[in-house]
């Protein structure tokens, strides 16, 4: 394991060094720090996107998942974040870039001016993307468990501190450099498995046949309730146009314009990428591994009995690079929302922007270190339980934000009680036994809606220099 620990070391190693270049450009600004000067081109902001979605959930998680519980199941996510990025696209991509700040809670916060909206949206991703910081911690444990030989939670430990380190110190720009290095090593790996994969046993069509005549669970439709579908589609297409880490890649664009296409280009790379994961990878796996205990193994499995050292330690950096890729800007995301949603205003009045941007530095690492402490006792099924985590931030947020944006109707009463409301119902449902896993968005996204209605009528009437300023937004 000499080489595939050499490969991977080196990566790490890498990925250290662009924080340290970035960091002397970045820790002296906050338009530097939250949002790389807001100056990242079309192509490059694509391949940022697409990695910061296709996390380790995507090449382990979700070949976990359409192992675990069919390949149907898992399309109807993977159909959920196509839809997610042109609704992106169309719904948010211009006015949020026009608005020119660094997070959606600014948005928020201005178009429902209210204490309480920069406390409970901040509070929202927080806990939503710790737990989907723990799944992607998880992610690399289990790779470097498997393929290089090293314990889990040490592991967990090396691959944390590597991208708390960078993150921290180099911000958005060392987030996208690293980014696109690791969208592209993504691609190679999962694309060049896959072709391999179809040079030994023929046409997609062919490996899925045989696959499912040995395991006829793999291509059933039944093996989970209509409403888990559901959910689970309905989860990734509301979470794409308001999930933090996207919408500050929305941010960093040169222009609105740029934007939208780096959105669409997104979608397209994305969805190769998958359908070459779910559709060749993973039915292979499920004839040469019918029975793993942990079904978020069985891309490892593959790579560990069928590729030599050398493919095997691009691998591993390739699932460090997913996992990396879509950390720091979770990581990121939270760190914003901690010092600069809730803390912001008082900071600004106090402290100089490098002394903030220090204060950032320390709040990513406290992020960082709760989550990998909690990573080291993992769930199963890792995208199961972190898009349950995105499915309250959808519920919570998603309703808010296009109202906003497009309904003059919408005022503070409205946007503070579809928040409230929206998550609430999602986690009552979530949590009671008598619903089917995965739907509490069927219920909390449309009693989001219904708030942002009825409490809306009830409020008074938005103010005509704000709506004055969301009209501007579309021009």
């Amino acid at each position: 394991m000499t080489l595939e620990r050499t490969l991977v070391i080196l990566y790490l190693f890498g990925c250290v060094i662009i924080g340290a270049l970035a960091s002397k450009r970045v820790l002296a600004s906050r338009d530097e720090y939250w949002v790389a000067g807001r100056r990242i081109g079309t192509w490059v902001n694509a391949m940022a996107i697409m990695a910061a979605l296709a996390s380790g959930g995507s090449i382990i998680g979700v070949m976990g998942l359409a192992y675990g519980r069919g390949i149907p199941y898992t399309l109807s996510l993977f159909a959920g974040a196509v839809i997610g990025f042109p609704l992106a696209s169309i719904l948010v991509a211009k006015p949020l870039r026009n608005f020119g700040k660094f997070t959606i809670t600014d948005f928020l916060a201005f178009r429902y001016p209210h204490p309480a909206v920069r406390i409970l949206v901040p509070f929202l991703i927080v806990v939503s993307f710790t737990v989907y910081i723990v799944a992607q911690m998880k992610a690399a444990g289990i790779t470097a468990e498997t393929l290089l030989g090293i314990p889990y939670q040490q592991a967990v430990t090396l691959s944390a501190v590597v991208f708390v380190l960078y993150v921290s110190i180099g911000g958005m720009l060392a987030i996208t450099w690293t980014d696109v290095i690791q969208g592209t090593l993504m691609l190679i790996v999962i694309l060049g498995t896959a072709l391999a994969m179809m040079a030994q046993n023929g046409a997609p069509t062919n490996i899925i046949a045989e696959a499912t005549a040995k395991a006829p669970e793999l291509g059933q439709v039944a093996n989970e309730p209509l409403g888990s579908y559901l959910g689970l589609f309905v989860i990734w297409a509301a979470a794409i146009p308001v999930i933090p880490h996207i919408v500050m890649r929305v941010f960093t664009a040169k222009d609105p314009q740029g934007a939208r296409l780096s959105l669409n280009i997104a979608m397209v790379v994305y969805s190769i990428m998958i359908l070459a994961a779910v559709m060749v990878i993973v039915p292979v796996g499920k004839i040469a591994f019918p029975n793993l205990q942990d079904a978020d193994q069985v891309f490892l499995e593959v790579m560990k009995y069928q590729f030599p050292p050398l493919i095997r330690g691009l691998a591993v950096a390739a699932v460090i690079a997913a996992v990396m890729s879509t950390t720091d800007a979770l990581l990121l995301a939270c760190s914003s929302a901690i010092s600069h949603d809730l803390l912001g205003n008082y900071l600004k009045k106090h402290v100089s922007e490098k002394v903030e941007n220090r204060i950032n530095v320390a709040i990513v690492w406290v992020v960082g270190g709760v989550a990998m402490l909690f990573a080291y006792s993992p769930p199963k099924l890792i995208t199961e339980f972190y898009s349950a985590a995105i499915g309250m931030l959808s519920a919570g947020l998603f309703v808010p934000v296009v109202a906003g944006l497009w309904w003059k109707k919408a005022n503070l009463t409205g946007g503070i009680a579809s928040i409230v409301i929206g998550a609430g119902v999602y986690l009552v449902v979530q949590f009671s036994p008598s619903f089917p896993p995965l739907s509490a968005i069927l219920y909390g996204l449309p009693a989001s809606a219904l708030s942002m209605v009825i409490f809306s009528w009830l409020g008074s009437p938005m103010a005509e220099d704000l709506k004055s300023t969301i009209e501007r937004l579309h021009r």
